[in-house]
């Protein structure tokens, strides 16, 4: 029987290339007293999430998870 120099789980999982990339939402900045994520609107700061701009920029996921799938099953 053949040797393994790693574990089969370390040998045969894909890795993934880090993408850096600010998760910081255009025009916005987090208020960490207040715990989200504000912007200016009508000369007063609000929750973006409470924004009535129907172009608002989305905010992200608090983990910024990397959605996979099981587009790797079976290799």
């Amino acid at each position: 029987m053949k040797e393994r120099s790693s574990h089969i789980l370390i040998e045969k999982a894909y890795i993934y290339s880090q993408k850096r990339r600010s998760l910081q939402p255009d025009g916005c900045h987090y208020d960490f007293e207040n715990g989200g994520w504000m912007r200016r609107e009508e000369n007063e700061e609000v929750f973006l999430v409470k924004s009535k701009d129907i172009n608002k920029p989305m905010a992200g996921t608090k983990k910024a998870d990397l959605e996979t799938g099981e587009d790797q099953k079976g290799e």
